[in-house]
Order: structure tokens, then sequence, then C-alpha cells
């Protein structure tokens, strides 16, 4: 009877990691998963928007003033933006869902672009920017964060930003040197 039991409690304590397991997204089904949400966002939103060669979407919002340049690697930017992952439920269908981030509205949040400082999609998008101008990125996970979960963003995530340049501060710039003069004793 002993040996009944032990032997019913191994085949139970098997299925039960067996099933647990299966339950448990592969890092294969959850890349399908983000090709899936990834085209059903774009056909719905964006159907005439072709990704750039790495995969990423930019589309522009807000045009800059004429005669802006572009922003280029080096430079200095300062940002407002908004983050959010895609949500696709049975309700609303498929759309921009949870807000994951944002630099708030009172202070921007800067970096230099092309220093890594930032993931790699938004690296290449500031490249298409100017100073003044406004964009939404559809980032694909591999230009994001790929198979590492970050905080509260999911392994395998699609980001969707609302970016908005501030100011652009040229590496080409020359800022003009302060001098300090010891106070004169009179």
């Amino acid at each position: 009877m002993r040996i009944r039991f032990l032997n019913l409690f191994f085949v139970f304590a098997i299925l039960s990691i067996v099933i647990s397991s299966c339950s448990t997204p592969t890092g294969q089904a959850l890349r399908d998963l983000e090709k899936e949400l990834l085209s059903k966002y774009i056909s719905k939103y964006h159907p005439n928007v072709a990704p750039k060669s790495s995969g990423l979407y930019f589309i522009e919002t807000k045009a800059a003033a004429a005669g802006a340049d572009t922003i280029k690697s080096g430079d200095l930017v300062q940002v407002y933006y908004r983050g959010y992952l895609i949500e696709d439920d049975s309700t609303n269908g498929i759309q921009d869902g949870y807000e994951f981030d944002s630099s708030g509205e009172y202070e921007p949040f800067s970096f230099t672009v092309g220093t890594g400082a930032v993931i790699t999609g938004w690296d290449e998008a500031m490249t298409y920017m100017k100073d003044g101008s406004e964009a939404k990125l559809v980032i694909p996970s591999k230009l994001g964060y790929s198979s590492q979960q970050q905080s509260s963003i999911p392994q395998y995530s699609t980001l969707v930003f609302y970016i908005k340049i501030y100011r652009v501060y040229r590496s080409t710039d020359v800022w003009p040197t302060i001098e300090i003069r010891p106070k004169s004793s009179k």
C-alpha cells in the first residue's frame, strides 16, 4: 500500500511539473505573440507606414520649423516622452495599453545620441528628428529590451513611444568659457 502511494505521489509530482512547464510560454511563443500584436497594431493605426531597415516604425507627427537641422550622433537632446505597451483585449481590440514610463510634463529627459545611453530604437529614431519635431515610434523588442524583462516591461515587448524634442545641443556647438576672477580687495 505504501509503495502504491509513493508511486502515485511521484506520478502526480511529474505530471504537475510537466503541466506547469507547458503553461509557461517559451521564448519562441513570446516572439510569435509580439509579431502578431505588432502586425495588428500597424495594420490598424499605420497601414501605409513601412518600417526602416532595422524594423523601427517612425511616424512624424509634427514637423520641425523650416531650416532646422537633423539631430546627429553626439548631440545632446532633451525630450518629453510617454511609453506604452501594445494591448489586445476583447473589448477595445489592439491599442496603446499600459503606460510604463513617462518623462512627466515639467522636466525633460536628457541624453547624448549615439552613446548607448538609451535603447537602440531611440538612438536610431533621434537621427530622423529635428529640434522641435514630434514623432511616434513603434519599436520592436529587438531594438528595445529583447529577451530581458525590464521592471514592468515583459520580455519580447514592442514599445510605443510618443516623443517631443524640446531642445538640441549640437556636438559642434562652441560654448563660452566662464572665467572666474578673484574678488578685488579694495
